[in-house]
């Protein structure tokens, strides 16, 4: 009897076997379908959240924007959740282009750029940088350092003509033009009466390695640099007489100009109130927040202040920035003169001796700006005809960064193309 029982179970558990299977087939199925459906469902929601673009000044290229502002994304990204943050590198060449065909809401560049690109784009300052000075404290407003090594015998402003200075690039504006007014106010054109102006592009630590070393006898550097390489080490603050320095006494660094506002938050005509305000709110709101702390945020930000003084800086850089005298631009426009003199001649010539082997040019003179290493080797593909991304591939370095290099040559060559580059290059 016991025999039977036993055999009756087995028989009905084998009939159930296929009919267990099936059904945790359909659950597995099931459960799946559901897991598919929430990865559809999060991705749908995360493709309708608005992107916020900001974009930032890489003066010192590509990967170095994204590094330095990640705080500012990282802190907006969770005090602002409805909201996704993008960074956009913008470079000096490049930010009106990118502006202009909807690449970005907010900009976050130097205060000379900002005046200039809000001459022709609407955007307001909805917040401004303040930044921590070597004393502790923090600042939202800077100028420039004027400085010669300490055995030089130079102390005044007047002291550049026939001299050597260095700077950044004549178009930064805490690395040369707020320094440039102060020369000008003094009487020296720094264009026209040094012996030679020479721009060493960043960083900015080459302007003071060329005056410690006697390549430079005056440098030009934002203030808070040297205050900075000499915390470091690098220098003591006695290898350097610092010119001009009774211009302010407020500063806690040294300072040999006028002060001028740190950088501005901008936001973009058009952009949604919602989001303007929020931001804004969330920038004014950071400096005591535990969150920015946790984004470890670089800078603090304060209510937008007054931008004028640059306003007047730029308008009176443009006006007099390499100023000839009459004497000067007949000079320069006598080739022209002769050549529209004899042009004719040269035509009638030509046409009698058809024949004559044209003339040898001979080479070019002109000098050539000087490039960072990495801008060498990138000019050189170019010139063998890579293009951006095969040249990525050749450096180990992202096409982004290869298009931010191709970009500084075409400025510093004054290129329009990259043909035109290689021809002015070579």
């Amino acid at each position: 009897m016991l025999r039977h029982r036993i055999a009756t179970l087995m028989v009905a558990l084998l009939w159930s076997l296929p009919v267990m299977a099936q059904d945790t087939a359909q659950g597995t199925a099931q459960n799946a379908g559901q897991n598919a459906a929430l990865t559809a469902a999060q991705d749908s929601a995360q493709s309708l959240v608005p992107t916020a673009r900001i974009g930032v000044l890489a003066y010192l290229g590509y990967e170095d924007a994204l590094a330095r502002w990640h705080g500012l994304k990282t802190y907006l990204d969770a005090a602002l959740p409805r909201y996704r943050f993008e960074l956009v590198p913008l470079t000096l060449a490049s930010a009106a282009t990118q502006i202009a065909s909807g690449q970005v809401d907010f900009v976050l560049t130097n205060p000379g750029h900002f005046v200039d690109l809000s001459a022709k784009h609407a955007m307001s300052v909805i917040a401004s940088r303040s930044v921590r000075q070597s004393d502790g404290s923090y600042a939202s407003d800077f100028g420039s350092l004027i400085f010669a090594r300490a055995d030089t015998g130079i102390t005044a402003l007047t002291d550049a003509a026939g001299k050597t200075v260095a700077a950044i690039d004549k178009m930064a504006f805490g690395g040369f033009q707020t320094a440039w007014r102060e020369f000008d106010n003094a009487g020296v054109n720094l264009f026209t009466d040094t012996a030679e102006l020479v721009f060493v592009g960043f960083p900015m630590d080459e302007v003071v390695a060329r005056v410690a070393t006697g390549r430079a006898d005056i440098g030009i550097v934002r203030s808070g640099l040297i205050e900075r390489l000499i915390a470091d080490g690098h220098y003591t603050a006695e290898d350097f007489t610092y010119l001009n320095t009774s211009a302010t006494y407020t500063h806690p660094n040294r300072i040999s100009t006028r002060l001028y506002p740190e950088w501005p938050f901008a936001v973009l005509a058009g952009v949604d109130p919602d989001l303007r305000d929020s931001v804004a709110l969330a920038l004014l709101s950071a400096k005591s927040s535990p969150r920015a702390q946790a984004a470890r945020m670089r800078y603090i930000w304060t209510a937008p202040v007054a931008y004028h003084a640059v306003k007047e800086l730029n308008a009176a850089y443009t006006q007099r920035v390499e100023a000839l005298s009459l004497w000067q631009k007949l000079w320069r426009s006598g080739p022209l003169l002769l050549g529209a003199l004899l042009l004719p001649l040269l035509v009638l010539l030509a046409s009698l001796r058809r024949r004559r082997r044209p003339l040898a040019h001979s080479p070019s003179t002109a000098p050539q700006p000087e490039l960072t290493n990495r801008e060498r080797e990138i000019l050189g593909l170019i010139a063998e005809g890579f293009s951006s991304k095969e040249i990525a591939r050749k450096l180990g370095i992202s096409p982004k960064t290869v298009e931010f290099h191709r970009a500084n040559l075409l400025k510093k060559y004054e290129a329009r193309s990259s043909s035109q580059l290689v021809a002015l290059a070579s």
